[in-house]
């Protein structure tokens, strides 16, 4: 959309995730953000369907369209308008962009400006890094170190639950790849433009019947090719 192109240089635009997780063949999404005026299609990944929308600040109210029957998403906040009907709803009034890792920059300036381990002083069993004392033990250093280029190193050993925690989901936008998407029906060769950011990825799909689908897409100026590998698993 114009709109939301337009939006996309607005320092009041907050790209908002919309998730739906229960399923259906065909899902759209509506909402105050576009004023109801239409159904939205939302982009499938298995059972789970996702759409990115620049939101203004504030709070909306949207709704989802699941094979022609309005739904609401129960696991999602919900609110009742003044006729009762029951909608999903966002706020992103107090919404604060990701403006990079400070504890990181730091480390980086500190690396630039040569701080690291002091050899110690005399014989004794303590070493100085940037000035500040550090306890040693059984011959090895306690605490924090930093090298040269800020990174840190410790003797912490992780937690348990480290090892336990379930591996991050996928960015939605990786899922938005055009082996998922129907052909057009003008033309049904063609592909629909892939999003950049799901270029020089290798996608598979589950076996199935001994056989493995792997497609990659590629760009070569204006050009993009999807070439799709059949692997036999014998």
């Amino acid at each position: 959309d114009v709109a939301a192109l337009s939006e996309l240089h607005d320092d009041d635009a907050v790209p908002t995730v919309f998730r739906w997780e229960h399923g259906g063949r065909q899902v759209y999404i509506t909402g105050t953000f576009n004023g109801w005026s239409r159904q939205i299609p939302m982009h499938r990944s298995g059972n789970d369907f996702t759409y990115i929308h620049n939101l203004k600040r504030g709070k909306h109210a949207f709704k989802f369209i699941v094979d022609d029957e309005w739904r609401f998403a129960p696991d999602q906040p919900t609110v009742a308008d003044i006729e009762g009907r029951i909608n999903n709803f966002i706020d992103v009034t107090d919404f604060k962009a990701y403006v990079g890792d400070r504890d990181f920059e730091r480390e980086r300036q500190a690396a630039e400006c040569g701080v690291g381990l002091v050899p110690p002083r005399g014989g004794g069993g303590r070493a100085e890094a940037g000035g500040t004392d550090m306890e040693d033990t059984d011959g090895k250093v306690a605490a924090a170190a930093k090298d040269r280029d800020g990174e840190v190193f410790s003797v912490t050993v992780p937690d348990l639950d480290e090892y336990t925690k379930e591996p991050p989901p996928l960015p939605p936008h990786l899922r938005h790849i055009i082996l998922n998407k129907p052909p057009q029906l003008q033309d049904t060769a063609a592909l629909p433009v892939p999003q950049h950011v799901a270029l020089n990825h290798l996608y598979c799909t589950a076996i199935k019947d001994n056989m493995m689908v792997l497609g990659i897409t590629q760009r070569y100026k204006t050009k993009f090719c999807t070439t799709v590998y059949y692997s036999p698993c014998t």
